[in-house]
């Protein structure tokens, strides 16, 4: 008599059944843990910006600025000397550093931090007035309900980021 080695048809049914039970239950789980290492990626990104900025504008004596690229903060971001002060990067102006941020759901900015942030030499972030400038980023998951990232700008250009569950109207669909 021959002994045989390996498994037979219910034994291998068995295993594939159990083992798509674990990935159906693992799934959902695993997505929502690369959606925050996405949305850590992107505040730890704009985070390193904001700091880089100021510490340009402190190194080099004059205001320095960092705007979005194209009409919100999702597309990137450049870091420059406003050399006009209209808070837009134009043509001819230097440009220090351009960042894209990470495969995040999307990012809001309120108003005050919308089109730009500005630090002047003392590392204070200012308005195109001279008035002080403090806003929120709002970094949306990609699940609504679930926990995003906010980023408080204050007004002596200190930043601050806590965990919460980001307003629907702050996220797109």
């Amino acid at each position: 008599m021959r002994l045989e080695k390996g498994f037979t048809l219910i034994e291998l049914l068995a295993a594939l059944l159990l083992l798509g039970i674990l990935i159906t239950l693992g799934i959902p789980a695993f997505s929502s843990t690369l959606d925050r290492q996405r949305i850590d990626g992107a505040v730890n990104s704009l985070a390193g910006g904001l700091a880089y900025t100021r510490l340009e504008a402190v190194r080099r004596n004059r205001v320095v600025t960092i705007a979005p690229v194209g009409s919100d903060w999702n597309g990137g971001w450049r870091i420059f000397i406003d050399a006009n002060d209209n808070g837009i990067y134009d043509a001819g102006e230097e440009l220090l550093r351009q960042d894209l941020p990470s495969k995040v759901a999307f990012i809001h900015a309120n108003a005050p931090v919308a089109s730009f942030v500005r630090y002047n030499p003392r590392g204070e972030t200012i308005l195109l007035n001279g008035a002080f400038q403090a806003g929120t980023f709002r970094f949306c998951p990609s699940q609504a309900g679930t926990q995003g990232r906010i980023m408080v700008l204050n007004r002596v250009g200190r930043i601050r980021t806590a965990r919460e569950t980001i307003a629907e109207e702050y996220c797109p669909g």
